[in-house]
């Protein structure tokens, strides 16, 4: 049985383009369960029961703000009480949200109240806003890694002033 050059590269053609939307599926079930994370998580206060559907247990912090930053789960039920404490009525704003691959990046802002110590400062009752980026890794659907960039100084000059 002899095969034609054009039945070669339309076969071609469609295995390409499954792997390209079965792709396209992932990174969309991955912009989602940072969405998740965000929407209900923080802002419904849903952390503690949403950790191990969103979390990978292997979760590492690429560049923690807290010294000592334990991993997995735990790790992030550490930093969520942390945050959780210092500023309860946290309610973050998505501006920029997307993903490709196993990456998933958002930007956002974020306006609390500070009620507990946070960065050496203790609790001022002070509201604040701020912006803020992370990229997250994910792996088997749940965030492996993070990397969050936040404008720490411009929180403590809000706080302190």
């Amino acid at each position: 049985m002899k095969l034609s050059y054009p039945f070669l590269a339309l076969a071609l053609l469609l295995f390409c383009q499954c792997a390209t939307l079965k792709e396209s599926r992932q990174a969309r079930k991955n912009v989602e369960t940072v969405r998740l994370w965000f929407e209900e998580g923080w802002n419904h206060n849903r952390n503690e029961e949403l950790l191990e559907e969103v979390f990978h247990p292997e979760w590492t912090d690429g560049n923690p703000l807290r010294p000592n930053q334990a991993v997995g789960i735990e790790g992030m039920r550490q930093l969520v009480k942390f945050y959780r404490q210092a500023f309860p009525d946290a309610h973050f704003t998505i501006t920029h949200l997307f993903g490709q691959g196993n990456n998933v990046a958002i930007r956002y802002v974020v306006e609390a109240t500070h009620h507990g110590d946070a960065f050496g400062i203790p609790a001022t009752g002070k509201h604040f806003s701020s912006s803020g980026m992370v990229i997250y890794e994910m792996k088997d659907g749940k965030i492996y890694r993070s990397w969050q960039e936040l404008d720490l100084m411009g929180i403590i000059n809000q706080l302190r002033n």
